[in-house]
């Protein structure tokens, strides 16, 4: 594709906006490389697994200074149990900034990490904050941690290179189609200097990964835009307000009543999902709440499932909440643009393939910006050269009247 000044200004934003969105991509296999030999434990011999409720209760003993969101459990033996936490925030909320407690978070957020006890201790056996990590790297690429003001400028940057993918496209396009054109437009021809190779690269691989950057682009525009995601849920069968009009069909809080244990929910998602080797469930931050968010899967990530459902139960009786057909095709929606943006759509191929898009992506404003550079730099040398030949031209004149 052809270089603009445009994409020259923001080679910086575009090249560093796909290398965290590459970064995002193999996040589940980079969890589970830091968390080591903590995921796993000797099994011993006719041993009982702890309930999940006596499994917190030991996390906190052991973390007191952390409060848990969530936990994995696993089909295997010999598999540890995760707990995902935060810092907890300082009591007051209200507090100057110099008076919070180092090292306890950003704000009421907290600190997000990985802790992994023995099933059958209950001992903590290894912790990990790559979960805090991939969560700033997720804010960098979404708003540069930024709030609103970084959204906007995404957003804005975003437009930008959808506009510059379709000029390239334009400016890539050949006048007429011939053998030699299509050898161009096609193929990187070698033998050549550093400067025909970089356009070559430019023009080529810019090509080929014209569509799958324009979609990974638009599904962007969704996320980033209230009004695309809006009509993006309506077109599709989804409802915009899906969340007010799932609180309509949620149970009321009983204090009267008591929950099911973790225990029959992680049972049923097993059995229900024979090809399960993890459930992941939400733990509420009040008692109040009276819905359970069940996942069970074959694998379960940061962001990804395989091979498996989730739902949202009722805490009483276990059953599926019954949430009309456009609040379900809601999260579908929801689930599957994100997958498409971040290469979740086809296991370890789709994440392969959208990674190398993403790397050509980033290359594409260097290669841009060098073209760029190096057509400015010749008309400058020609600019010079004919300033050279008038003026040798004029001399000369001059010689012959004197």
């Amino acid at each position: 594709m052809a270089p603009s000044l445009a994409r020259a200004c923001f080679r910086d934003y575009c090249t560093y906006r796909y290398a965290f969105r590459n970064g995002l991509r193999f996040c589940d296999e980079i969890v589970d490389l830091c968390a080591g030999s903590a995921k796993y434990v000797q099994a011993p011999t006719q041993a009982k697994k702890m309930t999940p409720e006596e499994l917190l209760v030991k996390f906190h003993e052991q973390v007191p200074d952390r409060k848990a969101f969530y936990f994995d459990t696993y089909r295997e033996a010999d598999r540890t149990f995760r707990v995902a936490s935060a810092t907890k925030p300082p009591k007051d909320k209200n507090a100057e900034k110099a008076e919070k407690p180092k090292g306890k978070g950003r704000g009421p957020r907290g600190v997000f990490a990985y802790h992994y006890l023995d099933p059958y201790t209950g001992k903590v056996m290894g912790s990990t904050k790559s979960y805090e990590f991939f969560y700033v790297v997720a804010h960098i690429h979404a708003q540069l941690l930024a709030g609103k003001f970084g959204k906007t400028v995404v957003g804005i940057a975003s437009i930008i290179f959808f506009i510059q993918l379709i000029g390239g496209l334009i400016l890539w396009w050949p006048k007429k189609w011939n053998k030699t054109t299509r050898t161009t437009a096609f193929k990187i021809k070698s033998g050549t200097k550093w400067r025909r190779k970089n356009y070559d690269f430019h023009n080529v691989f810019g090509f080929y990964s014209l569509l799958p950057a324009v979609f990974i682009t638009i599904t962007g525009l969704i996320m980033a835009y209230k009004v695309l995601t809006d009509l993006t849920q309506v077109t599709f069968g989804g409802a915009p307000d899906a969340h007010k009009i799932a609180e309509k069909y949620e149970p009321k809080y009983d204090p009267e009543k008591q929950a099911l244990s973790f225990t029959d929910f992680i049972d049923r998602g097993f059995k229900e999902i024979p090809q399960a080797q993890q459930v992941r469930m939400s733990i509420p931050r009040k008692d109040s709440a009276t819905v359970y968010n069940v996942v069970a899967a074959k694998f379960i990530g940061l962001k990804s499932i395989i091979d498996g459902k989730s739902k949202e139960v009722n805490k009483y009786t276990g059953d599926d909440i019954n949430y009309p057909e456009e609040v379900l095709m809601h999260e579908v929606i929801e689930h599957m643009n994100f997958d498409l943006h971040v290469g979740y759509w086809g296991g370890m191929f789709g994440k392969i393939f959208t990674f190398v898009i993403g790397i050509i992506c980033t290359s594409l404003p260097i290669t841009g910006f060098l073209i760029w550079w190096g057509r400015r730099n010749k008309s400058g040398k020609k600019g010079k050269e004919v300033k050279n030949i008038h003026q040798h031209r004029k001399e000369s004149h001059h010689e012959q009247l004197v």
